[in-house]
């Protein structure tokens, strides 16, 4: 009888133990979910950034391509460029365009 009673005691224990350890790995599986969660909503949100930003350029190029003028606009704009009939005056402290190469 002695043994049934120590057996008894046990189970109590193991089965307090077995909770405790499931306790902790859910508790440790919540916090990785809450944690990727929040990197998966970052990671939406650069997305949702990055497609605002290629659909500008995409429309930038549609531009480009199109309209001759909106052409014009950027190539002074970006590169410096000058028309044949047009004298660029550069004040101290500006960047003076860029040259033209001779015509051949």
């Amino acid at each position: 009888m002695a043994s049934s009673e120590r057996s008894r005691l046990w189970w109590p224990l193991i089965l307090a133990a077995v909770l405790v350890l499931c306790a902790l790995v859910l508790w440790r599986g919540v916090a990785k979910l809450t944690g990727l969660q929040e990197e998966l909503a970052a990671a939406r949100q650069t997305n949702a950034r990055l497609d605002k930003e290629n659909r500008a350029l995409y429309r930038q190029v549609q531009r480009l391509r199109q309209d001759k003028t909106a052409l014009e606009r950027a190539a002074r704009r970006d590169m410096g460029l000058v028309g044949d009939d047009e004298v660029v005056y550069s004040g101290p402290g500006k960047k003076a365009p860029a040259q033209r190469p001779p015509e051949k």
